[in-house]
């Protein structure tokens, strides 16, 4: 079969490699559509350091083509799209519904193999059946928006709440789409890039506003703010300052190092800031569950999402146009 790897810093190489044989308990995917991930070009731009004998990709859907010994309730051929988190499923957290935060997990596409190649073999409990009016490309949206899902359930987003959503790229667009779904009232996005502006307009913001105009947003009464840039960004300072007393903040980007936060703000505010990593089944839904769900119900809103699509082979390319924001690149796939 055929795989990508990160062979260096910025370095895409797609090779031929064997086939996974499942073995008990997994099943073998024949992946149709995998996302590239802000995380995935952390490791492409060697800020953390890829494993170059594991195919990276996390967001990905596909369909079964073999089970392995012991699994019931699939059958070959079943469409569907994976929960990327291998887990012991013994732990409290794992039994509890937190299995993000099992101290054995393993996330696809980082320490085990990802979705970037035409066949992985994954833990049978990883699959969500993937619903008939979602076709592939759909199916491996579900993992970020998940994302966002997780992001809004941890700091409880209630109904007319005012939703301020710092940054306009994949998961800052679909934190838009699921604060509306959960019933948010406005819901204000900042942005960077022209492209990104208009993605929000469409994603169902009620105001975009320019990264660098977020001053007087404090006196706004902002309820919740879901920051998603991450890197070397002074949003969480921004969030901090524009929150109202007593509000929430999530914090989705990823931050490589140390940020800066301002201690007495915090207290004399007494604001709630929580970090958010993947997801998990906080109750009789999961994540996944929910994001699928809002998928459901505005397939071609996220849809818009995706700009570019690229086959496997041509891997390099869809990671230099995803780390290229001149290139109006919002979500790149990889399709086979």
């Amino acid at each position: 079969m055929r795989a990508a790897f990160i062979a260096g810093k910025e370095k895409i190489e797609v090779r031929d490699t064997e086939v996974p044989s499942p073995d008990a308990g997994e099943v073998l995917v024949r992946v149709r559509a995998c996302g590239i991930c802000g995380s995935d070009l952390h490791f492409y731009h060697g800020v953390f350091t890829a494993n170059p004998n594991i195919s990276p990709g996390h967001e990905f859907a596909g369909e079964i083509v073999e089970l392995g010994e012991g699994v019931r309730g699939f059958e070959p051929g079943q469409r569907l799209v994976v929960e990327p988190i291998r887990r012991c499923q013994e732990c409290a957290y794992c039994r509890t519904g937190r299995y993000h935060l099992c101290p054995r997990h393993m996330l696809l596409g980082t320490f085990a193999p990802g979705g970037l190649a035409e066949y992985v073999s994954v833990p049978a409990y990883t699959l969500c059946p993937l619903p008939d009016e979602l076709d592939f490309e759909l199916g491996a949206l579900v993992e970020p928006m998940a994302v966002a899902v997780h992001g809004l359930h941890l700091v409880n987003v209630a109904v007319g709440e005012h939703v301020l959503v710092l940054g306009s790229g994949t998961i800052g667009l679909f934190s838009i789409i699921a604060a509306k779904a959960a019933g948010a009232g406005e819901v204000v996005a900042t942005y960077r890039h022209d492209h990104q502006g208009e993605a929000a307009r469409a994603a169902g913001a009620s105001r975009v506003i320019r990264d660098s105009e977020v001053a007087g947003l404090e006196k706004e009464g902002i309820d919740i703010v879901i920051e998603t840039i991450g890197g070397s960004a002074p949003t969480l300072a921004q969030a901090l300052g524009a929150v109202r007393p007593g509000g929430r903040i999530s914090v989705l980007g990823l931050f490589p190092g140390a940020v800066q936060l301002g201690g007495l703000a915090l207290i004399l505010k007494e604001v709630t800031v929580v970090g958010g990593i993947t997801y998990c089944r906080p109750g009789l839904q999961s994540d996944f569950d929910v994001a699928i769900g809002i998928l459901q119900s505005d397939p071609e809103r996220a849809r818009a999402v995706i700009t570019h699509r690229f086959p496997l082979d041509d891997a390099a390319q869809a990671f230099a146009t995803a780390a290229d924001k001149g290139t109006k690149s919002l979500k790149v796939q990889v399709q086979a």
